[in-house]
């Protein structure tokens, strides 16, 4: 059995959308015109560059069916956005939740892999801009923080 049958379609479609949800959720954690575009860029090109140094076979397929995907994927999470700004980042949060209880389905290696991925993604998108002269604003940290700790990684 390959890594995608592990999974029912709802479970891998949680795990296909969390980065791109937590990438959004970083945008919008302290939004900036200029800080939009350059984090907005990062969240197409990172995940794939970040995957293919991952090691997991898990995280490859995600990125893979991410990158064909990706408009799609990407509006998703905007629609999601736009009819609930001021629940999204609770939602992310959740979803986060989920695809850690979904990645038990899988090696701990894997899981891990997975979700140390999404964070990295994460972390280079609240990178991509500075926004009040830092690279890493402190709404986008306690966002980062929430996620970790929603992998059940700490901080």
């Amino acid at each position: 059995m390959g890594i995608r049958e592990e999974f029912t379609d709802e479970e891998w479609q949680t795990l296909l959308s969390v980065p791109y949800a937590v990438s959004l959720t970083i945008v919008t954690a302290a939004p900036s015109l200029w800080g939009a575009f350059g984090e907005s860029k990062t969240m197409l090109t990172e995940p794939a560059k970040l995957a293919a140094s991952s090691g997991s076979d898990l995280v490859g397929i995600l990125s893979s069916e991410m990158q064909s995907r990706a408009k799609e994927l990407i509006k998703q999470q905007q629609d999601l956005f736009k009819h609930d700004k001021s629940g999204f980042r609770s939602k992310t949060i959740e979803a986060c939740t989920s695809a850690s209880e979904i990645l038990s389905k899988t090696t701990p290696e894997e899981a891990m892999a997975y979700k140390k991925w999404v964070l990295a993604i994460g972390q280079k998108v609240a990178a991509a801009a500075k926004e009040s002269g830092v690279a890493v604003s402190a709404p986008e940290t306690a966002v980062l923080n929430e996620i970790s700790g929603a992998f059940g990684m700490g901080s």
